[in-house]
């Protein structure tokens, strides 16, 4: 093959194209490893109050709320069936109230949602609203959930002192400067476990393939490069044709395997619309 053709297939092919299939691997492994790891001050019952950190966290915990009726949800979203096929964002009803999450430690955070940055990626049940059919998801006093956003330090209103240096101060769980808070159930967090892991195997296998073709099948070519053998500097058509079908077939596997084996469908309402 032409030297033109011989960096194409090398370094465009084989070096780009692989890369970036690793590349997008390690990032989705990294992207559902963070909506599956449950902050460690969280999870160990042991965990003291002071190992609290701010930041992007993913809580588990006893929802609570004092102010709260027995039974009222502090949240809850209703989607109108025919919402699904295409109805206004308007129609989805979304109410949300503070309340607190009591971790396994002991230790609560107060939790501040706001309705238009909010999302429930858990169960929805059948059930009728004013004789029309819907969907609805709660969150009641006394549920265990999975939650994840952004933990501050903040001044506690409903426990302040006297003035401004004798406040009592708490840690609150909002939703992130960009992003949603998001209320995930057992179900859907394992999901996310499962997908973290699904990814990190192709990062592996991708990254191997990568490996072996420049350090095996195009090791020649790159020594001719770097000029340290006298060859001229192409590669035969054998292996080209080797590498274009091996980069093509991995890619495609990998992306096809990725949208099958995906345990859910993700629908995205822009509620900025909504009025």
């Amino acid at each position: 093959m032409g030297f033109v053709a011989s960096l194409f297939i090398v370094y465009g092919v084989a070096g780009v194209v692989l890369g970036v299939a690793v590349a997008i691997a390690i990032g989705r492994c990294l992207h559902h490893r963070r909506r599956s790891q449950i902050a460690a001050y969280a999870r160990s019952p042991s965990a003291s109050p002071g190992a609290i950190r701010e930041g992007f966290a993913l809580l588990r915990g006893e929802v609570s709320a004092e102010d709260a009726a027995p039974g009222d949800a502090v949240i809850a979203v209703e989607i109108p069936c025919g919402g699904q096929a295409g109805a206004a964002p308007s129609a989805w009803q979304t109410r949300a109230r503070a309340f607190s999450l009591r971790l396994a430690s002991g230790a609560t955070v107060r939790v501040e949602p706001a309705s238009s940055r909010l999302t429930l990626d858990t169960t929805f049940v059948p059930t009728r609203r004013g004789g029309a059919p819907a969907y609805v998801s709660e969150v009641r006093p006394g549920d265990t959930i999975y939650i994840a956003g952004s933990v501050r330090r903040e001044i506690d209103a409903s426990a302040a002192g006297t003035g401004y240096r004798d406040a009592a101060r708490a840690w609150v769980l909002r939703a992130p400067a960009h992003g949603s808070l998001c209320v995930a159930s057992e179900t859907v967090i394992a999901h996310h476990a499962q997908r973290a892991r699904f990814h990190r195997s192709w990062a592996l296998a991708l990254g191997g393939a990568l490996a072996a073709l420049h350090l095996g099948l195009f090791r020649a070519f790159h020594a001719s490069m770097l000029g340290a053998v006298d060859s001229a500097g192409s590669i035969d058509i054998g292996p080209a044709a080797l590498a274009l079908f091996f980069v093509g077939a991995a890619a495609l596997t990998y992306r096809t395997l990725a949208e099958q084996t995906s345990p859910w469908i993700e629908l995205r309402v822009d509620r900025s619309r909504a009025t």
